[in-house]
């Protein structure tokens, strides 16, 4: 199961990009205001620990950008000569560019350190909400069992914001069969009852995204048992195919479903 950490919204990285260059600026500003204390080595290492801190706390564009505000003002306001960007000296180039690779190569590493914690936080997360999950399926009895319980305890357990089972029974889709939504639930709604009451309308929808709703297959060996409609924000797609695949064992300890409709409703 491969588990992608979602892109952080565009607001919160522009906003740590203004807080990072911003304590770039403060830096400058304080290391200047005691020059006769600080020297052009200590604002360089004082530039590089904001760089590390905005590659931790932000990812690598945060800190990319970082790296260059921080560079700008490096060669602004601390290489002869100062508040220009020209630079008169050859060893100077030299420095410039040092401080350059360095804080782009820390913020390289430092973002692949976070994103991998993250990244391995995510997974455990995700394993033990499955384990959650499959240990409540298993607790169930199957003649107590309902679509409905299913969606509204998988909509709980992982936080969806919507969830639904919709079962191919008697020659039609049973759109609105085991539902558990939040808010968003009637534009959803709304859309599936375009579809007909015909197998492939919805199996059509299987590879397609309305409102950024995923729609999964429940399968019975080769042939559909069921799909599993879910629309999150946060939840790995992979790992839905995970939840699918749990309902669908559920689903065949029950029986088939189309002599179950006394039970699954």
């Amino acid at each position: 199961m491969t588990v992608s950490i979602k892109y952080r919204s565009p607001l919160i990285r522009l906003g740590k990009i203004f807080a990072f260059t911003a304590a770039i600026l403060g830096m400058t500003a304080l290391t200047l205001e005691f020059s006769p204390l600080a020297s052009i080595s200590t604002a360089a290492f004082s530039f590089l620990i904001i760089v590390l801190l905005s590659a931790f706390f932000g990812d690598l564009p945060v800190a990319i950008i970082t790296s260059f505000a921080a560079t700008l003002c490096f060669d602004y306001f601390y290489l002869p000569p100062t508040e220009t960007f020209h630079i008169s000296a050859f060893p100077d180039w030299i420095s410039l560019a040092a401080f350059l690779l360095t804080s782009v190569i820390i913020s390289r590493l430092t973002a692949s350190a976070s994103e991998y914690s993250k990244h391995a936080c995510l997974i455990d997360k995700i394993l033990a909400q499955l384990k959650e999950f499959g240990g409540w399926l298993l607790s169930i009895p199957s003649n107590r069992i309902t679509l409905s319980m299913i969606a509204k305890e998988a909509l709980r357990i992982f936080s969806l914001e919507y969830c639904s089972i919709h079962v191919y029974e008697e020659g039609q889709w049973q759109h609105f069969t085991g539902t558990a939504a939040s808010e968003i639930y009637p534009e959803i709604e709304d859309q599936l009852k375009h579809l007909q009451d015909h197998p492939t309308d919805l199996m059509d929808r299987i590879d397609e995204s309305m409102l950024g709703v995923k729609y999964i297959l429940i399968n019975k060996e080769v042939t559909p048992l069921a799909v599993l409609v879910v629309k999150s924000k946060t939840f790995p797609p992979d790992a839905m195919e995970a939840i699918a695949g749990m309902i669908g064992m559920k689903l065949r300890m029950v029986g088939e479903v189309t002599s179950q409709t006394h039970v699954i409703k």
